[in-house]
């Protein structure tokens, strides 16, 4: 982890994140950042350092919660987002179809290879890609979105727009508590 240097004194001082222990489970900091990278020729994605640990070796690629972007799932949050949409089936039958589109575009067990590359199944880039190059991958606290950058910057844009006031909006959640 990383260090400060106390100007004065010229010694390293511990920042808050070298309390931080792996083997601390109170602590889930989740998929947090933004990095932007470009697909390969053959469609693959640098999976930035940052996240490489946290997915693990296995993971799953498949569409966003939204189905607007895709999403790379540590297997155990895959498993948790389908089996939220088994149990909401037995209460509503529409989600049946969100589920099947949810499976049909999910490729559990994916891996990246020895330079921490990953390849997006072709059908999910597709759908969900296009042609486009250039990505940005985001962290999304219990996984991470891939999106089109050009997507991602206006994405920014609209945030930005919808929410002059982001304690106001704050607040009136807090409201609805």
């Amino acid at each position: 982890m990383g260090e400060d240097r106390d100007v004065t004194t010229g010694r390293g001082t511990p920042d808050a994140a070298d309390s931080l222990s792996s083997a601390d489970t109170s602590w889930d900091l989740g998929f947090t950042g933004n990095y932007t990278h470009g697909l390969d020729a053959k469609g693959r994605l640098i999976i930035p350092v940052a996240f490489r640990e946290s997915l693990g070796t296995r993971f799953a690629v498949c569409p966003s919660p939204d189905f607007k972007k895709i999403a790379v799932y540590p297997l155990k949050a895959w498993l948790e987002r389908r089996n939220e949409y088994l149990a909401l089936c037995r209460k509503d039958a529409e989600i049946r179809r969100i589920l099947d589109m949810f499976t049909k575009y999910s490729f559990v067990d994916s891996e990246m290879d020895s330079q921490g590359r990953l390849l997006l199944p072709a059908a999910l880039r597709a759908k969900l890609l296009g042609d486009t190059r250039d990505v940005d991958i985001s962290g999304s606290y219990d996984h991470i979105i891939v999106q089109e950058a050009t997507k991602s910057q206006a994405e920014d844009t609209s945030f930005g727009e919808d929410f002059p006031d982001v304690y106001a909006a704050v607040a009136r959640a807090q409201k609805l508590q």
